[in-house]
């Protein structure tokens, strides 16, 4: 009897745990900018304390301080348009690249350079995608 009562018990802590960690994704998901990433890091915290993880959590406190004072929203924007603007310098290298390999006939360097090209076409989609979620 005890024993039933037990896992009844531990069964329904698992499952109010599940459902805080729901509700915390869901609840950062909802937000954007400097309170989505102050949001994750919390998250990380309590994940990282729950595994004992005592440097881990040591390290994303400071992270947390780091973010709350010094987070803007323009600068998580700007930072976001520069990386942009670096990857748009990464297609252009690697297109020029391609092209290149193109003319020497170099069917190895040439598929490397397709799917360096894809890559960047993809990550400059999904920081494009970042930047308007932030404005």
């Amino acid at each position: 009897m005890i024993k039933k009562i037990l896992k009844i018990q531990t069964i329904g802590l698992v499952l109010l745990a599940v459902n805080i960690e729901a509700k915390a994704q869901v609840n950062c998901a909802n937000l954007k900018g400097c309170d989505k990433k102050i949001c994750n890091l919390e998250k990380d915290i309590g994940i990282a304390k729950k595994m004992e993880n005592n440097s881990r959590v040591e390290g994303l406190e400071i992270s947390l301080e780091k973010v709350k004072k010094y987070c803007t929203d323009d600068n998580l924007i700007k930072e976001v348009e520069d990386e942009i603007d670096d990857k748009h310098k990464d297609l252009k290298e690697h297109t020029k690249d391609y092209e290149e390999a193109l003319k020497e006939n170099r069917p190895e360097k040439i598929e490397k350079y397709k799917a360096k090209i894809a890559e960047d076409n993809q990550e400059i989609l999904q920081l494009e995608d970042e930047l308007k979620a932030l404005k």
